[in-house]
C-alpha cells in the first residue's frame, strides 16, 4: 500500500496546527487593526446611548475579554463548527461560507477542466517539436499565462465582451431563473439546471461563467505547459522509450502509453497545487465579473470589520489548501509505484 496510517496521523497533526495558526494570527491581525467590529454589530448607535449599545455589543461578540481567552474562545468555535452570527449578514457564518463556497468552487472546477488538460496536452505537443520554433513559442505562452495577473485578465475578457452588449455579469438572469421555476439544489447552477432538467438556465450560467472561467484558467494552462514540457522531454530521452522506437513500437503508444505515463505523476502534483493556488484567483475574478462567492463575501467581511467571516473565510482557504494538497500527494501515490507515503 502506497498510503501509510502513519502518514495520515502526521497530515491530520500537521493540519490541525496550520489551522491553529492561520486562526491565532488573523485574529491578532482583524482584531487589532483600526475599526471596531462592535459599532457594527450594535448598529452604528448615535446619541446618549451608544456607548452604551456599543460595550453591550461588545459583550455580545466576546470581545470584552483579555486577548488570550478571546483567542481560546475562537478556536473553541471554530472546530466544534459554530462561529455564531455573521456581523455583516446575521446569519450563521458557515451557512453563508457554504453558500458562496459552492459558487466559487463551480467557477475553479469549469476553469481547471479547461486549463489543466489543454496546458498538459500543449506540454506534450511542445516537446514532442522541442528545439524548433513551435516550442519556443509555446514556452513563451506558457510563461506570459503562468505570470499575468488574473484580475487584470479577467477585466481585460470583460472589457472585450461589452462592445457586443453581453457582460457576463453574475451567476444567472435573475427574470429568467424565476420565469422557469430554477431553485438552487447543491449551489452550483449548472448542476442544479441539469438536475431540473433546466436548458435555458443552464445556457444562461454556461454563457456567463465562460468567460470568468477563462481567465481563471490562465494559470493552470500556463503552469501544466511549461512542466508538461518539461516532464515529457525527460521522459522521451529514457532508454526504455528509445528501446521501443527502436523495436518499432507505434509513435501513439511511445508517447500516451510510455513517456505520458512516466510524466503524469509529476502532472497530477503540479496540477493539485495549481488547483489549490486558482482558488485565490477565482476569488478575484468572480468580484471583477460581479458573481457571488468568496471574493465577495471577503470584501463585504473585511468593509464592516465581520472579523468572524473574515477568519472563517481564511480557515475555510487554509483547509482547501490543505486538503487538495493532500489529495494531489495520494493521487501521486497511487499513480507512481515509486512513491510511498
Amino acid at each position: 500500500m502506497p498510503l501509510s496510517l502513519s502518514y495520515l496521523v502526521k497530515r491530520v497533526a500537521w493540519s490541525i496546527t496550520v489551522i491553529v495558526g492561520v486562526v491565532v494570527l488573523s485574529y491578532l491581525i482583524i482584531i487589532l487593526s483600526p475599526g471596531d467590529p462592535a459599532v457594527k454589530w450594535a448598529g452604528h448607535p448615535r446619541g446618549p446611548g451608544a456607548a452604551k449599545a456599543v460595550e453591550q455589543a461588545r459583550k455580545e461578540l466576546g470581545l470584552d475579554q483579555p486577548l488570550h481567552t478571546q483567542i481560546l474562545n475562537f478556536l473553541r468555535m471554530v472546530f466544534t463548527g459554530d462561529l455564531g452570527l455573521s456581523i455583516a449578514y446575521r446569519q450563521p457564518v458557515y451557512d453563508v461560507l457554504w453558500r458562496n463556497l459552492a459558487a466559487t468552487l463551480e467557477l475553479l472546477l469549469v476553469a481547471y477542466a479547461i486549463g489543466v488538460p489543454l496546458g498538459s496536452f500543449l506540454g506534450v505537443f511542445a516537446a514532442l517539436r522541442r528545439g524548433k520554433r513551435v516550442d519556443g513559442v509555446l514556452q513563451a505562452i506558457g510563461t506570459v499565462f503562468a505570470n499575468t495577473p488574473t484580475f487584470w485578465l479577467g477585466l481585460a475578457i470583460f472589457m472585450a465582451l461589452l462592445p457586443s452588449g453581453f457582460t457576463a455579469y453574475g451567476r444567472v438572469n435573475v427574470s429568467l431563473a424565476l420565469s422557469t421555476g430554477f431553485y438552487t439544489i447543491t449551489g452550483l447552477y449548472l448542476l442544479d439546471a441539469l438536475l431540473q432538467l433546466n436548458f435555458p438556465v443552464f445556457v444562461d450560467a454556461l454563457v456567463r461563467l465562460l468567460p470568468p472561467a477563462l481567465a481563471v484558467a490562465a494559470y493552470p494552462v500556463g503552469v501544466c505547459l511549461r512542466i508538461g514540457r518539461t516532464l515529457m522531454a525527460d521522459a522521451l530521452l529514457e532508454e526504455y522509450v528509445r528501446a521501443a522506437a527502436a523495436w518499432g513500437v507505434k509513435r501513439r503508444t511511445i508517447v500516451w502509453r510510455y513517456a505520458f505515463r512516466a510524466a503524469l505523476p509529476g502532472l497530477v502534483q503540479v496540477s493539485g497545487l495549481a488547483f489549490a493556488y486558482s482558488l485565490v484567483d477565482a476569488m478575484v475574478v468572480e468580484y471583477v465579473f460581479g458573481r457571488e462567492g468568496l471574493g465577495r463575501l471577503l470584501y463585504d467581511a473585511v468593509s464592516v470589520n465581520d472579523f468572524r467571516l473574515a477568519i472563517g473565510l481564511l480557515v475555510i482557504v487554509a483547509a482547501f489548501y490543505l486538503i487538495v494538497n493532500t489529495l494531489a500527494d495520494i493521487a501521486q501515490a497511487l499513480i507512481d509505484p515509486r512513491v510511498r507515503l
